[in-house]
Order: structure tokens, then sequence, then C-alpha cells
């Protein structure tokens, strides 16, 4: 599958004549009086079908202010694409020559599903007539990889570009291009055209790229089951490595001027054992993302509703323990930064932080010739690269003027 890319054009200028006369070719009753705006959605509609021909397209059907350059160059008008009666695709889709299925709304559903639609071999063939071809479509300039948007919602917003989203763009594009070099499989679904970005979130409201700054999509949205079972990278089952307490490290490296190390921070005296452990990472990471000890409870508990958690849901169900104890015991632990818990602004810092040194990581992997994929706060790749990539993630230094903690 692959994602609507409005970056995508064939450099022709389409002509409403041409395009209304080709239609009729392949439909009597193809629309006509087509408007200049049409005519630049069109083309990038169709340099979408022909890179992606064959493929499943997912896209927003929502309709939404038109973007910041940097994300829509070509200025494309989201009504001129997605509207029912006057849009491009719908009138591609009434001529049958794109098939479509709409998605979940976003607001109402929390499985939420984009919209989709696959090209016809009629579309190939009326691409092909307007000098649309494979050759010919290309990327316009932009930001392609490096998004900051409003907190909890989709909106996107405009930023000046620093040294930091400079690197980013970069990093992202040498990484991209490492990935679409190598063959990543789930099932029967190969990924293809491989475009990961990073997502910042303005939560100082500032438009600093300080906060969030994950990727997702591809691999990503896989089921940990379905993942473990069925992805395989240039045909090899995959490993996962890590940073041994991951944000927990990050906050003694930066808030004492260290190196990251392999201590491991989620090992609280009164409570021992692999379970217990696992009850403390997702405690410690709740009480960093939330802003007092009483939604610190409510997270945990929802932390432990996720899927992949049942066992651990049904052993505190079965033993449950104060909660507010757990909390106290943890920052008693962490003493020298107990003051730093219940902020979630720092918490987004620290995503940010761990999401900059995996792909730095994931980098440098590719670069020794070891097909490394990010996944939050891990990287997957060969059984048999493991060791290089541990001796790498071992050996990255993370760069403190260029990602900078706010505490």
């Amino acid at each position: 599958m692959a994602y609507l890319n409005l970056y995508l054009t064939s450099g022709i200028e389409l002509q409403k004549e041409d395009v209304e006369k080709t239609g009729l070719l392949f439909n009597p009753k193809f629309p006509q009086n087509w408007t200049n705006n049409q005519m630049k959605t069109l083309d990038m509609l169709l340099s979408n079908c022909v890179k992606y021909e064959g493929q499943t397209i997912l896209y927003e059907q929502r309709r939404s202010k038109m973007e910041a350059v940097r994300y829509n160059p070509r200025r494309l008008g989201r009504t001129t694409l997605v509207d029912r009666e006057s849009g491009v695709l719908w009138k591609l889709v009434g001529m049958k020559l794109l098939h479509q299925k709409t998605g979940t709304n976003v607001y109402k559903d929390k499985k939420a599903l984009l919209s989709e639609f696959k090209t016809s071999q009629g579309v190939i063939e009326f691409a092909k007539l307007l000098g649309i071809t494979k050759k010919k479509v290309y990327e316009v300039d932009g930001s392609h990889h490096v998004i900051l948007k409003v907190p909890q919602k989709e909106k996107l917003l405009d930023y000046k570009d620093s040294k930091l989203t400079q690197h980013l763009e970069e990093l992202m594009s040498e990484y991209n291009n490492f990935l679409n070099s190598y063959s990543i499989i789930c099932d029967d679904e190969k990924y293809t055209d491989i475009k990961l970005r990073r997502t910042f979130r303005d939560y100082a409201g500032d438009r600093t790229m300080l906060y969030g700054s994950r990727a997702g999509r591809y691999w990503h949205q896989l089921k940990r089951t379905k993942r473990i079972k069925h992805l395989r990278i240039n045909r090899s089952k995959y490993a996962s490595i890590d940073l041994v307490s991951s944000q927990m490290n990050f906050l003694y490296a930066y808030r004492f001027k260290t190196g990251l190390t392999q201590d491991d921070r989620y090992s609280v005296p009164e409570y021992s054992g692999t379970t217990n452990r696992k009850f403390i990472k997702g405690m410690t990471n709740v009480m960093l993302n939330t802003a007092n000890s009483r939604k610190a409870c409510g997270g945990f508990k929802g932390w432990l509703n996720h899927p992949d958690r049942r066992y651990l849901k049904k052993l505190y169900e079965d033993n449950p323990f104060d909660l507010f104890v757990f909390q106290r015991r943890i920052r008693n632990y962490h003493k020298s930064l107990a003051e730093l818990f219940y902020q979630p602004k720092i918490g987004m810092n620290l995503q940010f932080l761990e999401s900059s040194f995996i792909f730095e990581v994931a980098l440098q992997c590719c670069r020794q010739g070891v097909p490394a994929l990010t996944l939050h706060d891990e990287i997957l790749v060969p059984h048999a690269d493991k060791d290089i990539a541990e001796m790498i993630l071992n050996g990255t230094p993370l760069n403190k003027r260029l990602y900078k903690a706010i505490f």
C-alpha cells in the first residue's frame, strides 16, 4: 500500500481541452468544464496512480484548510481533491477509473481508518495519453520528512527551519533511501516507496521542535504477534534491540551530563522479578507523561488494557496493589529526579530524545550494511546482524547540542 503524495508531479501543465477530449475516449459522460486548479490536482492524482500502479493508495477524505507551502508546495486545495460533487478524485471514481473505499471518521471512531482507492488499467491509459508516465513522475521540493502538528490534533503547523530540522531532513532522506533498497515484507505485502516522517507536537506553543518526533505507518501499525510471525527483512526473521531503561537513561544522562549507560533504571528494591520490572517500567513511563499521581493511576490501568498486556492485567487484577504507594517508591528510588515526574512536556521531550537516538543508530547500522527498522524505542535487524547492531547502539553518542532537553 502507499499514501497519497502531494509532492508528486509529472511536470506537465495539463490543458483542459486535452483532458476533456481524452476523457471522452473512456466514457461519453466524462466531465467537462474543468478549472485550472483542478488541472494541477489532476496531475498530482494521476502521478500517484502511475507511480503506485496496482497498489492501494490511502488518503484522508475529510476537507481541511490548505497546508503551509512546506507541506503543500503546489498549493493543492483539499476541496478540489475530495469534494464529492466537484472533487477530482470523485470525478475519476464516477467514471470508474478509480475504485474507492471510504474510511471511518477519526473524530467518531477510535479505530479510524483512512479512505483508500485503487487504480484501474483505464486510469493508467488515461494518464499515458496525457503524457504522464513513470519516467516523468518526480517529487517537487518541500519538507518531506519533518512535520509539526497541534497537540492531540492533526492540524499541520508551519515552522522556521533550523540546524535541527535541516539535519533531520538529510538524515531521514538518507535513511529512507536505505530502506527502499531492502526487501521488507509482511505476509504477502511488500513495503515499497517507504517515506517515514518525523511528527513533532507543538506542546510549548512556540513551534520549537522539542516534543514527540516519532514516525509511524508501515510495520509500526502491525500487531505485535503478526509482526513477530510474519515480518521479514531481506527474507530474514528479525531481532529486536533497544536501549536499557531508555527514557530514564536519557533523564540521568542529560540531568547529570553523563553518557548513556547499561544501568537498569526500572529495578526498584522493594519489587523484584521480571514481572514487577514490567510493572515498574509501565508506571514510570506513565508518571513521566501524566500531570499527577491520580491521573497516573488511571494511565497505568489504561496501559494494562493494551492487548499485548493481557497477562499483566490479569496478574494485577488477581493480586492488586496500592498504585499510590507504588508511585511513591519509584519516586524515592529516583530521588535526584523526583521533581521531573508528572510533567507531560518532559515526557514528550524524552520521546524526542529517545526517537532521535534510535534514528541515529538505525542510520549508522544501514551505513554499515545492516538493514535496521525503527519501532519507537527499538530497532529491528536481521538475526544474523544482531551483534553488530548492538555494538553500534552502544557506541553511538547523542549530540546534546543538537538534540536539546528542557530539563
